[in-house]
């Protein structure tokens, strides 16, 4: 499957068999900028195994130096929109107690993004396992520290395992928005204000560490 630019913005993903449909179409051509999973970065379409796909459109006048575009990693962009989104969910419980919902599953989707990115051979569970049992009652108050903390751990040791030049996680971090969760009905709300801080500074730093997590993959 592929990605294309147009208008410097990523579209996608498509097989080749549509590919040929909107080089035929005009809406791709030997300026157009592809990536597929595998590639370093985006490349122009006639730098790679889609090459042959523009035999039948004529190439740019001689001399002429197609316009090199400048577009996202589509997973980049992808974690990037879900934290935008996440935010202005939080943006909607401020004003007024709506948006938690969508937050909330916001949030989880990062999260499962996440664990998808530091599977390993040994590490405690799937992106399934690990989102799924924050669901299963009474046990998930065990669970999200395994779930949140164990993410932000399993980056810092990617990190280090893959020379990835990132910011490490706190791991105080994740624990404290935990406990300032659980402590919300001792301090009669108090103390979920300091959840909400720190459950977007979490969300950000993940963000954060997946995409420096993308960005090293070749």
């Amino acid at each position: 499957m592929w990605y294309y630019s147009v208008n410097n913005q990523q579209v996608g993903p498509v097989d080749e068999k549509e590919i040929k449909k909107l080089i035929a179409a005009g809406t791709i051509t030997h300026a157009s900028m592809v990536w597929t999973t595998g590639m370093d970065t985006w490349q122009l379409i006639g730098k790679t195994p889609l090459a042959s796909l523009m035999g039948s459109v004529p190439p740019p006048p001689a001399g002429s130096t197609p316009p090199m575009l400048i577009v996202e990693n589509p997973k980049v962009a992808q974690i990037k929109s879900l934290f935008t989104w996440f935010w202005i969910s939080l943006i909607g419980i401020l004003l007024g107690g709506i948006g938690i919902i969508a937050a909330a599953i916001l949030f989880v989707i990062i999260v499962y993004k996440c664990w998808e990115l530091v599977q390993h051979e040994g590490v405690r569970g799937s992106a399934d396992q690990m989102v799924s049992r924050c669901f299963i009652p009474g046990w998930n108050f065990y669970w999200y520290f395994p779930a949140f903390r164990g993410l932000a751990r399993e980056f810092n040791e990617k990190f280090d395992r893959d020379a990835i030049p990132a910011e490490k996680i706190n791991l105080d971090l994740p624990t404290w928005m935990i406990i300032c969760a659980y402590g919300s009905s001792i301090t009669f709300g108090v103390s979920l204000v300091a959840f909400i801080v720190l459950w977007i500074i979490y969300t950000n730093k993940i963000k954060n560490a997946a995409i420096a997590v993308i960005q090293s993959q070749k």
